[in-house]
């Protein structure tokens, strides 16, 4: 009984500070987070054991973060063109890197795309129970210090890609951006998607700066709008093609971050779609 109320006073004075202080709040949701990072792949961990390298195991942890973890923290996703994810065909998708906060949205719309791979940095293998998870659901770790190992290690997934029909996740601007654009693209996820000659379908997280900016110390419940733009398809395109490619790639993404949340791209793209599937 003491315990209970421990617990209880513990809580309603951790919810009196975060309503004092702005500061207090993101601090304590911040690491609540990345406690749940820790958490959430320990539990499912024991459950993906059995079948490594296999991208469906990667659901488990879809699952608890659409009941559990989203409705938690109080940032909802609301996801358009959802169709386009669903196809059954191998492609590309290339998305914004804003924060951390990324992984809350790739979790979310995971079930649509599995199965999946993402494609990470090599520093995330070594972060306890998170690297081993995407390990075991087959994710690739890139060493982003050596480009010609990027570049090798890449190489050897585009036949899997195609051969197995499976996705691939890259977040072509390399690093976290949270200023509302987009940094300029890497090559490797269009040296894929032109070599397995794959779609590629952007998607585009919306802008988090109204509910989480790191620098005003703000972490708040807000929405995200994932635009899922139409498929640029890459058939006939070679290596030469590949700057045009990434430059209409990323004009698109940035026009729909640049012009905010209530954007929908769709009309501006259906004259693409119908000249694309005809």
């Amino acid at each position: 009984m003491e315990l209970l109320v421990f617990v209880l006073f513990s809580f309603l004075l951790l919810h009196l500070f975060c309503c004092i202080s702005s500061t207090f709040k993101f601090y304590t949701k911040l690491v609540c987070y990345y406690l749940v990072l820790i958490i959430v792949p320990s539990v499912t961990i024991p459950l993906s054991i059995f079948r490594p390298g296999d991208p469906k195991n990667i659901l488990y942890n879809s699952w608890v973060v659409h009941h559990i973890v989203v409705p938690l923290f109080g940032v909802n996703w609301k996801v358009r063109n959802e169709e386009r994810l669903k196809t059954k065909e191998p492609c590309i998708l290339v998305c914004n890197h804003q924060s951390s906060l990324d992984i809350l949205g790739m979790m979310y719309i995971w079930p649509l795309l599995s199965p999946c791979i993402a494609v990470l940095k090599r520093e995330l293998l070594f972060t306890g129970p998170f690297g081993i998870v995407s390990w075991l659901a087959g994710f690739i770790f890139l060493d982003r210090c050596n480009s010609e190992d990027a570049r090798n290690t890449l190489n050897t997934k585009v036949k899997e890609v195609k051969e197995k029909r499976v996705k691939m996740w890259i977040f072509p601007e390399g690093t976290r951006n949270d200023n509302s654009t987009l940094l300029p693209f890497k090559k490797g996820a269009f040296h894929i998607a032109v070599q397995a000659q794959v779609p590629i379908i952007p998607v585009v997280f919306s802008s988090y700066s109204s509910f989480y900016k790191v620098c005003e110390k703000k972490f708040d419940t807000g929405t995200v709008v994932v635009n899922i733009l139409p498929p640029v398809y890459t058939d006939g395109l070679t290596t030469q093609d590949i700057p045009e490619l990434m430059k209409n790639v990323r004009s698109s993404m940035l026009n729909v971050l640049t012009l905010g949340a209530n954007y929908n791209p769709t009309k501006e793209y259906v004259k693409h779609i119908d000249i694309a599937e005809s």
